[in-house]
């Protein structure tokens, strides 16, 4: 899997050239994703695309968007802090299931906008100009809107009303108008309290005894151990394992419980009871046949007084386990961590660690925020000013 990090803004060559003489870090652009995409193995069909991206050049963004769609890969797009702007454009390059976002992160579209500086450098513009512009302006923002309403089934009136707000929104806003399909939960201590103490002891009922009421809730990976001490993970909340279950990783996996679950490219297709030993009574007189079921009789009674022992330790290690459940619990509601603690955990985990980070670290240096995008009133008046030049270059050419 390749992992490409879009954490700087998206600037065109030159403007990185400029960045660089003023011994600023400069942003990315097409030509550092291309070169990325051409670098990658054949054999390696994904890609992990993190963004925290205050957006930038459109050119530079609609191209980088077309390459990584044109690699035919399977991509994953991750907001780790910040998509804005282009960057959501960008984030689009993966279809909506695999478009993900941390809980704190934040995503904001607008209407694309001239830089006030450009129109005041932009000397005797006629009104040809001027219109010019701003239809291409009007183009530009036609095509970002379609490309939201294609790639999240949003409705486009709301998506549009959103763009010309010009405000970051939440992730869950971001999600309602699938814009991503997935918010990232934090794994940390307070994992814990995602299942209550009860349920967590029917869980452990049901690994050992089986079930055969499927709850119908899952979470991914519920951890199981094997009869020989590995590891069998199962997209499953609470309940005994299913066929059909999601699980990792293939094989035959002898339980403690004597089951075995066969797993084959991902999915349960197979859970095998313990054989049974059949006992084979020959054929007697009706005497015989008595004592033969009196004997199955106080085997069976046998069988149970056995079973209520079983069941009667199990039980006084399920109270145990509570106990140190409980004691957990407590340990992790002392020990979790802030949002944004575990924010950043999780950025250093999919890192590759602390110590790959620190290796990596060249220098302090931290880019400074884009300028805050114009506001709605700003865009009202740089709209009149664009109509007093058409109007002052029509009365000239008339004069």
């Amino acid at each position: 899997m390749a992992v490409l990090n879009i954490y700087n803004d998206i600037q065109s060559e030159q403007e990185k050239a400029v960045t660089s003489m003023w011994g600023m870090e400069p942003g990315i652009s097409f030509r550092d994703i291309n070169e990325f995409c051409d670098s990658l193995p054949a054999d390696d069909k994904t890609i992990d695309v993190h963004i925290h991206c205050n957006g930038g050049d459109v050119l530079e963004g609609w191209a980088i968007y077309d390459r990584l769609r044109a690699t035919g890969k399977t991509i994953t797009t991750v907001v780790d802090g910040t998509a804005a702007s282009m960057a959501t454009v960008i984030m689009m390059a993966a279809p909506k299931e695999r478009r993900k976002a941390y809980a704190n992160a934040q995503i904001l579209v607008h209407n694309p906008w001239l830089d006030p500086a450009w129109i005041g450098n932009m000397g005797m513009a006629t009104a040809d100009d001027l219109e010019k512009a701003a239809q291409q302006l009007k183009e530009q923002q036609d095509r970002i809107l379609d490309l939201y309403v294609e790639r999240c089934g949003c409705d486009r009136e709301e998506m549009a009303a959103l763009m010309a707000e010009d405000k970051f929104i939440s992730v869950e806003r971001a999600m309602e108008l699938g814009m991503v399909g997935e918010i990232i939960a934090p794994i940390s201590a307070k994992r814990v309290n995602h299942m209550s103490i009860k349920d967590k002891i029917i869980n452990a009922i049901n690994s050992v005894f089986g079930s055969d009421h499927e709850t119908g809730h899952h979470m991914m990976a519920m951890e199981l151990a094997t009869a020989n001490g590995d590891t069998l993970r199962i997209e499953r909340e609470e309940g005994a394992p299913a066929v059909g279950d999601v699980a990792e990783p293939d094989g035959e996996w002898l339980m403690p419980d004597n089951t075995t679950i066969v797993v084959e490219n991902g999915v349960i297709t197979e859970i095998r009871q313990p054989e049974e030993q059949v006992e084979v009574v020959e054929e007697g007189g009706e005497q015989e046949g008595d004592e033969a079921g009196d004997e199955a009789d106080r085997e069976h009674d046998d069988n149970l007084e056995q079973e209520n022992g079983r069941l009667k330790e199990r039980i006084a290690e399920l109270e145990a386990q509570v106990a140190e459940l409980t004691e957990l619990l407590e340990q992790a509601r002392s020990n979790a961590k802030t949002n944004e603690d575990l924010r950043i955990l999780n950025m250093v985990t999919m890192a590759g660690g602390y110590d790959k980070v620190a290796a990596s670290i060249k220098s302090n240096y931290k880019p400074e925020a884009r300028e805050p995008m114009t506001s709605k009133a700003e865009e009202v008046t740089q709209r009149n000013y664009l109509k007093e030049r058409i109007e002052a270059a029509k009365n000239k050419n008339k004069k």
